[in-house]
């Protein structure tokens, strides 16, 4: 087969390469003790970008969907002392780069995904790949409502804060007009809310930024 120079991305700072099992997308990680735990999530297709970071990791897991990614910070299975056992854990990725969980243990020595049999006949699979186009459609279709909803959630979210806010002033500023006689009589009658109780001066105050000479 003949091999063609696509693209090539210069200046990144990476010591390994993952691409996805279904394809079109990889990752480009510095990995290792002494590198950053950069993460490069890279679309091939769409020339998109997104970087991210876990600090420390070692291994680099894609599930056998292509779907989901794992980082991993793990020590050695044989054991012994490792100092980064502080940083044990994993994190889970959706393909674009977007982290979904995130967790930590003590002790932590291998994250593996679950085989996934497939359930499909030989038949159905060459369907399947025939009508691929329609299928990636109807997901995307459900990813959009996904995030469509999730952003209202968000929204009713925020909607119940301002509204939680906006009674709790409310209802501070009640409290506040109750009060008033009492805080009054505590300042011999004086009413710090009457503005005619303050005198307001205005002042003017001139800067020069900047002089130029100039000899006639």
């Amino acid at each position: 087969n003949e091999v063609n120079l696509v693209e090539t991305l210069a200046g990144k700072q990476v010591n390994t390469l993952f691409w996805s099992p279904a394809g079109q997308h990889i990752i480009m990680a510095s990995l290792g003790d002494s590198s950053s735990g950069g993460l490069e999530f890279y679309d091939v297709k769409n020339k998109s970008l997104a970087v991210k970071e876990h600090y420390r990791a070692n291994q680099v897991m894609w599930d056998p969907s292509g779907r989901t990614v794992a980082t991993v910070v793990s020590q050695p299975i044989a054991g012994g002392h490792y100092k980064y056992s502080m940083d044990n854990g994993y994190m889970l990725w959706t393909f674009q780069g977007n982290k979904l969980h995130q967790a930590s243990f003590e002790h932590f020595y291998q994250f593996q995904w679950r085989p996934r049999k497939s359930l499909l006949s030989k038949s159905e699979k060459k369907t399947v790949i025939k009508n691929l186009k329609k299928y990636e459609k109807i997901f995307a279709k459900d990813d959009k409502e996904f995030l469509r909803s999730r952003e209202l959630e968000n929204t009713k979210a925020k909607r119940a804060l301002r509204s939680d806010f906006r009674e709790r002033l409310a209802r501070l500023k009640d409290i506040r007009r109750q009060q008033k006689e009492t805080r009054m009589a505590l300042y011999d009658g004086y009413d710090s809310e009457d503005e005619s109780n303050y005198i307001l001066k205005e002042t003017f105050v001139e800067t020069i930024l900047s002089t130029k000479e100039e000899v006639v």
